[in-house]
């Protein structure tokens, strides 16, 4: 038990790992283009991304459990993926609204002046469109790892 434990835990850290290395690198790649201000406007901007990755992982790592907690006593579960990317989809709406409509005024609201919010316009549009990519992407692994094939998920 404990093997299969670690194996799952060593995983979800390099996952972490990955991610952290990931947006060293944007962190990087965004400082050589925009410098001083294109580093404010991803400070501005990782907190949304953080509430759309939070209700993301809410809503597949509940369903993936409820799944496992069903499948284990054997009883019907064939609705809890279809439901988690419905989900999903539905809680993201919100997101690409405000990304359609109001992307300047949600950097504002973050707390960017008129120049954050000319260099970072696009930026937060593009992240709050691809918030059903980003959200239904926790389903999508939450169930794989479920499927006892956590290597799958890289």
């Amino acid at each position: 038990m404990i093997t299969i434990f670690s194996k799952y835990v060593f995983q979800n850290v390099l996952a972490m790992v990955g991610i952290s290395v990931y947006i060293l690198a944007d962190t990087f790649f965004i400082s050589m283009y925009a410098g001083a201000d294109g580093l404010a406007v991803l400070n501005l901007i990782l907190p949304l991304y953080g509430l759309i990755y939070a209700i993301g992982a809410m809503i597949g790592i509940g369903s993936a459990t409820g799944f496992s907690i069903k499948n284990a006593r054997k009883e019907r579960t064939d609705f809890h993926f279809s439901q988690s990317v419905l989900w999903s989809l539905i809680a993201s709406v919100p997101f690409m609204l405000l990304g359609l409509v109001f992307p300047d005024k949600v950097l504002s609201l973050l707390g960017a002046d008129e120049g954050l919010i000319l260099l970072g316009g696009q930026y937060i549009q593009i992240i709050l469109l691809a918030a059903p990519l980003f959200m239904a992407n926790y389903t999508f692994t939450a169930f794989l790892r479920n499927d006892y094939a956590p290597k799958v998920v890289k």
